[in-house]
């Protein structure tokens, strides 16, 4: 697909339009982060916004209007209250939970019979909703489950020819997605903490709740609430501790493998050298954190790094919003700095048996960080069908690429764990080496799958992750 570039200019954001009202696909700037936008009136427009985002269609999209008045034409009803909310945050970084018409499709809502309305605050956004003439259904412009766009660069790297436009306008003021406020429950709830804190909304309306900040099973009510999200390609943890404890975890980690550090100004004298260190402004401001967050964690993408080590963040005012993007980014592993183990699982080629004891080890929330490698590395990715077994799961070696064993490795590793008895005697004798299955007092080794189907796979997957879990 070919995909047209808008200049910020009247012209060009009235030939977007155009594309949306012929049921094509648009992506424009918001204060928030890039949406990718279609006719939300429009079944089949909007089955294109999940086709190109990878995104699973019983997630709900957000409905974007370019004046409070539009809002009526597409819900039942408007609260007293949310009429108070609307006039003191729309525009703005805010959505609201309305019971909706019967013109707002199942697409959009997810066959519940709630809709989302959103009026975006960022001039351009409002111009080209306007020049659009219809609601606009809108999630963020990234492939499912990546960091959010908060620039136009960012768009153009993950939706170039899978969209029919993209608008160029200014990198997102607020940089986190917008607070979205249950106006259906009985209490307003903030079911996803946003650009607008709770402590903002409950100045205005008394009592409001918040939901916690995951859900595993059932129809989400809001985007956000259900899927990992936000996952830069590097395995991401949430380190708490002191300061100098972090810092001392971080350089071990470092010496064996390429890791950043999402780090508050006040910190970076703590933090090593030897780690990538990335800025989110001052522990005093959260405003600069939510503004960096997503350009972090794509920043760490592009440095090829493969851990990432973020700071323990407040749950109160805008910090909420950072820590729920933080922590969905890492699938809320969280290790203490000052007793984290570091784990080494070695194998032969570090394409089968060590990279998947390494992925399903580093999801079990166990307080330590694994890493594999091979006696017979090539630099190679890991067998498909290893991809296929670990991802059933919930482990994505998608990204693994074979890594030769160093002594380096051996010597800052607390657990060493080979998958048999001859990888553990041909390393060297003094370092205190086991078997997977000795170190967990099980007879037998993990052999090798290579070259097995599918099956012979999954059974070695199964064996890895029983181990895993007694240890």
């Amino acid at each position: 697909m070919e995909t047209r570039i808008f200049e910020n200019k009247a012209e060009d954001l009235k030939k977007a339009a155009e594309l949306i009202r012929k049921g094509e696909t648009v992506i424009f700037p918001t204060e928030t982060v890039y949406g990718l936008g279609a006719n939300a009136l429009d079944a089949d427009a909007v089955k294109k916004i999940f086709v190109a985002k990878g995104r699973p269609s019983d997630n709900p999209l957000i409905v974007h209007i370019a004046d409070f008045a539009l809002a009526e034409k597409f819900v039942r009803e408007i609260p007293d209250s949310a009429k108070i909310v609307a006039e003191k945050f729309w525009p703005g970084p805010l959505t609201m939970i309305f019971k909706k018409k019967p013109c707002i499709p199942n697409e959009v809502s997810a066959r519940l019979d709630t809709v989302g309305i959103r009026i975006p605050s960022d001039k351009t956004a409002r111009e080209f909703l306007r020049e659009c003439g219809v609601p606009v259904a809108a999630p963020s412009a990234n492939i499912s489950g990546r960091p959010s766009p908060t620039a136009f660069s960012h768009a153009v790297e993950d939706m170039e020819g899978k969209v029919s436009g993209i608008i160029k306008g200014e990198d997102s003021a607020v940089g986190v997605e917008s607070t979205v406020l249950d106006m259906t429950s009985d209490i307003p709830t903030i079911l996803r903490p946003g650009g607008i804190s709770a402590e903002q909304l409950r100045e205005v309306l008394g009592e409001v709740l918040v939901s916690s900040e995951l859900k595993e099973d059932g129809i989400p009510k809001a985007p956000g609430m259900k899927y990992k999200h936000y996952s830069p390609k590097g395995q991401t943890y949430i380190l708490k501790g002191s300061a100098e404890s972090a810092a001392r975890f971080i350089e071990k980690r470092s010496k064996i493998n390429s890791v950043a550090a999402l780090i508050f100004d006040e910190l970076a004298e703590y933090m090593p050298k030897s780690a990538k260190l990335i800025s989110l402004g001052s522990k005093n401001r959260p405003e600069d954190a939510a503004h960096r967050l997503f350009d972090a964690l794509r920043e760490c993408d592009g440095l090829g790094v493969k851990e990432i080590y973020a700071p323990e963040i407040p749950e109160t005012g805008l910090w909420r919003a950072v820590r729920n993007r933080l922590y969905k980014a890492a699938a809320a592993r969280i290790i203490e700095a000052e007793s984290a183990k570091t784990v080494l699982f070695i194998c032969t080629g570090n394409t089968c048996r060590s990279p998947i004891a390494e992925g399903i080890f580093n999801i079990s929330r166990k307080n330590a960080v694994a890493m594999s490698a091979g006696l017979f590395a090539s630099g190679g990715k890991a067998e498909p069908n290893a991809i296929a077994a670990a991802a059933e799961y919930g482990a994505d070696l998608k990204n693994h690429k074979s890594t030769q064993l160093t002594y380096e490795m051996l010597e800052n590793s607390d657990i060493i764990l080979t998958m048999t008895e001859s990888h553990k005697l041909s390393l060297p004798a003094e370092l205190n080496v086991q078997t997977i299955t000795e170190f967990v007092g099980e007879a037998g080794e993990v052999s090798d799958p290579y070259g097995g189907d599918i099956e012979v796979y999954r059974s070695c997957a199964a064996k890895i992750k029983k181990l895993i879990e007694r240890m």
